[in-house]
């Protein structure tokens, strides 16, 4: 999560990456490895194993029309996602204000937020791959690569994820006037000594919405694969 993506010519780093540079997170100096190298850091020799039999994989069940069951999932995903995004956006409001801003209040209620953006993204990603299994070969063989991959990042992915309450700390006291006189606060961020929390909450809910649509997109990309797929089938 701290490292930046190889920069073509025209290709501008995710929005998450922006916003943790923005934030002052350390990024990794010069282009990364190619994808196919760093997912094979990633992999063990039982994860190879694994992901050899779900290449292989074959469904036992001829499998049913599960269209209707992916626009379900499409509008759960719009329903979940307009939800949390609402939520995230009262980042903050449930703290109450005292002479002395307790960061840790804070970062609690961030983390909580996170973790529902985590368990909603997880639900839609499981029953698209059970609906996936539902309809044909096709679809139920991706699901297991899909689940096969999952499986494998998932400490890789918790690790990465988790590096974005530690720049959420470091912005908060960088933005803090606890250490600083109120000319030398304003002089250094360029934001009035009053409007510090409120920056630091916006920033924080930025975060959380970029982290949030990272999460969904291997969701969409198998809804896309499904549509297609859909559309394909005689």
């Amino acid at each position: 999560m701290t490292q930046s993506p190889s920069h073509s010519a025209g290709v501008s780093p995710p929005r998450l990456l922006q916003l943790l540079a923005q934030s002052g997170a350390p990024l990794a100096d010069g282009p990364l490895p190619c994808c196919g190298e760093r997912l094979g850091r990633l992999f063990g020799l039982s994860d190879t194993l694994v992901l050899d039999s779900a290449i292989a994989f074959r469904t036992r069940h001829p499998g049913m029309n599960q269209g209707p069951t992916f626009e379900r999932i499409i509008q759960e995903l719009a329903t979940t996602r307009t939800a949390l995004v609402r939520k995230i956006s009262t980042y903050g409001d449930d703290i109450e204000p005292t002479n002395y801003v307790d960061f840790e209040l804070y970062l609690n209620s961030w983390l909580t937020l996170q973790r529902r953006v985590v368990a909603a993204s997880r639900q839609l990603r499981d029953k698209t791959r059970k609906a996936m299994k539902d309809h044909n070969q096709n679809l139920a063989r991706l699901a297991e690569l899909d689940s096969t991959f999952d499986h494998a990042m998932t400490g890789y992915t918790s690790q990465c994820f988790s590096h974005i309450s530690k720049v959420l700390e470091q912005r908060f006291q960088a933005l803090s006037p606890a250490e600083q006189t109120t000319s030398d606060h304003s002089l250094e961020t360029g934001i009035a000594p009053d409007d510090w929390l409120h920056r630091y909450c916006e920033e924080a809910q930025n975060l959380l919405l970029a982290e949030l649509d990272v999460r969904l997109e291997p969701v969409l990309g198998l809804l896309e694969a499904c549509h297609n797929e859909v559309m394909d089938s005689p």
